[in-house]
């Protein structure tokens, strides 16, 4: 099916959901710019020592002996100024058998990856990405505690195309009272398939990417990435622990360290690829108090955001994408 003629629609393995894999796309000419890159804040209030300027953290990686909410701090889990949700509103669910409509109750914290004033995560150290790894642990661990709180979304967005608002590098939790719909077509199109199978379809999925190779990009002794088959982005690439776990915040130290490692490397292999290129990268782990599950595989996607979502894919959620998974994957072998 790989070396078939393009253009070529492929589903996605997991969930009911087609891809235009279309490369001519690539080649029609454009006479936009692409958008400015995001202004350098003289008084960024995610600087070390700005930390008045921030709400309280939440969690912090500190030097011994400094001071909460002070300088000293390697890392900073904060709440977010301008949430999407909040902890503490009030009201009832009202439905009236066409409107439906409920509080938005939640979390949003952002989380401050380094002290420095630095645009990319991918320049920072490896022990400082593994600590921006360990702080969606521990903190997906203390959001379980609120039993108001159904799920937890880790995301970044880097870069003006993928959403982000200020240059210093962070990512965002944002935990609501609901299981998001595209989630929980996930976990039910997984558990659809151990139903029928009696196994995983992500270490099914992960099995049959290795053993092809084709769309692998990096393997460890605990993870392993590799081009999505049918990813609506180009270079759009999944990360998976090679054990088989449904929530990320029960990982250990040895995967949280190749994990963080594996995607510092593909970051910074994409921005070699792409000038460094606007992306999200998000995680999907299981509900926050769901039992461990056989059907699912928490796992990181990470979307490169080379090209726009237009008028075809709002319309019919069919995304085009003008890179082939396999040759994505080669370019990004390359230069690991």
């Amino acid at each position: 099916m790989t070396n078939s003629t393009f253009p070529q629609l492929r589903k996605d393995p997991i969930v009911d959901r087609w891809v235009l894999i279309a490369p001519e796309r690539a080649e029609r000419p454009t006479e936009l710019e692409e958008p400015a890159h995001l202004a350098h804040h003289e008084t960024c209030p995610f600087c070390e020592g700005r930390e008045g300027e921030t709400t309280p953290e939440v969690l912090a990686y500190r030097a011994p002996g400094s001071r909460p909410d002070g300088p000293g701090w390697k890392l900073r889990v904060v709440g977010n100024r301008y949430p999407a949700v909040r902890g503490d509103i009030l009201g009832k669910p009202c439905i009236d058998g066409l409107f439906a409509a409920e509080p938005g109750v939640g979390a949003h914290e952002v989380v401050v990856e380094c002290p420095q004033h630095e645009a990319s995560l991918a320049a920072l150290p490896q022990e400082q990405i593994q600590r921006v790894f360990a702080a969606y642990r521990d903190r997906l661990k203390a959001l379980r505690n609120d039993e108001r709180l159904a799920y937890a979304q880790v995301f970044k967005n880097h870069g003006v195309a993928a959403g982000a608002s200020v240059e210093h590098s962070h990512s965002q939790i944002l935990a609501l009272a609901r299981v998001p719909h595209g989630l929980r077509e996930e976990f039910d199109a997984a558990n659809a398939y151990h139903r029928a199978h009696d196994r995983c379809i992500f270490c099914d999925l992960l099995a049959r990417e290795r053993e092809a190779g084709v769309r692998m990009v990096n393997e460890t002794e605990y993870v392993a990435a590799f081009t999505a088959f049918a990813g609506r982005f180009p270079y759009e690439t999944w990360l998976l622990p090679k054990r088989h776990a449904g929530h990320y915040d029960r990982l250990t130290d040895p995967e949280l360290t190749d994990a963080a490692n594996t995607v510092r490397t593909i970051l910074r292999r994409l921005g070699e690829i792409n000038d460094d290129a606007a992306y999200n990268y998000v995680l999907h782990t299981l509900p926050l108090r769901a039992a461990d599950s056989p059907a699912y595989h928490w796992h990181i996607e990470i979307l490169p955001r080379l090209t726009g979502v237009a008028g075809f894919e709002f319309a019919t959620g069919c995304f085009a994408n003008p890179v082939p998974p396999e040759e994505a994957a080669a370019q990004l072998r390359a230069g690991i």
